[in-house]
């Protein structure tokens, strides 16, 4: 036989472990939330790249006056920022990013060749750049640059 204290005792440990399961249940949910929201920021950036690299491409093949003007994908909030390069020692196209106090960088493979480095900054209240073609007389090539002002 029971008595009333013995009850009470197993109420208590029950409710305890009930709520330990949920603190649980709720930790692992949050910080599956944020992996999620690392993986779509990584994809998204992806896509921006790799929509850059296009557009690096369709600008070279324009030739030189043709600019062509691009938006970041994501909302920027104060103190974050993107970063694109069109780097000449490797050909590539680097886009690095600070957002929500993390890291990010995706580079991607051109197919035309680019006569030097440039690099634009994208902020909040910037959150556009210029993909500009220029003929350059001296070598008689298109050169391809980002830069965040309008041609």
């Amino acid at each position: 036989m029971m008595g009333r204290g013995q009850i009470s005792i197993d109420l208590l440990f029950a409710v305890t472990l009930v709520m330990l399961t949920v603190v649980s249940l709720i930790n692992l949910s949050a910080q599956e939330m944020e992996g999620a929201r690392v993986i779509d920021r990584t994809a998204q950036l992806k896509v921006f790249a790799v929509e850059l690299r296009d557009s690096v491409v369709k600008v070279y093949s324009s030739g030189g006056g043709f600019a062509v003007r691009k938006e970041v994908p994501l909302k920027l909030h104060p103190g974050e920022n993107v970063r694109v390069t069109l780097d000449n020692s490797t050909n590539a196209l680097v886009v690095t990013a600070w957002i929500g106090g993390k890291s990010y960088r995706v580079a991607q493979r051109l197919p035309v060749p680019l006569s030097k480095k440039t690099s634009v900054k994208l902020t909040a209240t910037d959150p556009s750049l210029w993909i500009i073609a220029s003929y350059n007389e001296t070598t008689g090539m298109v050169d391809v640059e980002v830069s965040g002002n309008r041609p």
